[in-house]
């Protein structure tokens, strides 16, 4: 049993809304997954256990496919969407959904427009458009070494 708080789970909910969003998927989707999340968040650090899923079941707004994949993390600490869609995406553009503060409008446009790329060219157009998007010099650098190890 993974011991992990509802913080965490918040985190991967969170994740989940902005690959949805950069995909283009259907915006109720992201909305419901940013609704948990903050239900989440409500709970600080509180330990995530079946009866602490099933009592955030009771809330409006949560629903099976939630409690469904809160009970995957608390049994194996990810949720299989989260790997589905990592899948989908080029490496980089995962990065920056789950490391960088941008809106997932923009990341859908971003995704849209450099999905084809190689993962190379991908660095590079973000490293150019850098302080337009807000990326810092660590962030890029990581990007690099993430092309490198692939």
């Amino acid at each position: 049993m993974n011991l992990s708080c509802f913080e965490d789970l918040a985190r991967q909910f969170e994740l989940l809304a902005r690959l949805v969003e950069m995909l283009g998927d259907n915006p109720f989707k992201a909305r419901t997954y940013r609704f948990a999340a903050d239900k989440m968040r409500s709970r600080e650090s509180e330990k995530i256990s079946k009866e602490a899923i099933k009592e955030l079941s009771k809330e409006k707004g949560i629903g099976k496919a939630v409690v469904g994949k809160s009970l995957q993390f608390l049994e194996s600490g990810r949720i299989k969407k989260i790997e589905e869609l990592k899948s989908q995406i080029p490496l980089p553009l995962f990065l920056l959904a789950r490391e960088s503060n941008i809106p997932g409008r923009t990341l859908h446009k971003l995704y849209e427009e450099l999905k084809d790329l190689s993962l190379k060219d991908i660095v590079v157009t973000l490293k150019q458009r850098a302080s337009k998007l807000g990326l810092d010099e660590d962030f890029i650098r990581r990007l690099e070494e993430s092309v490198r190890s692939e």
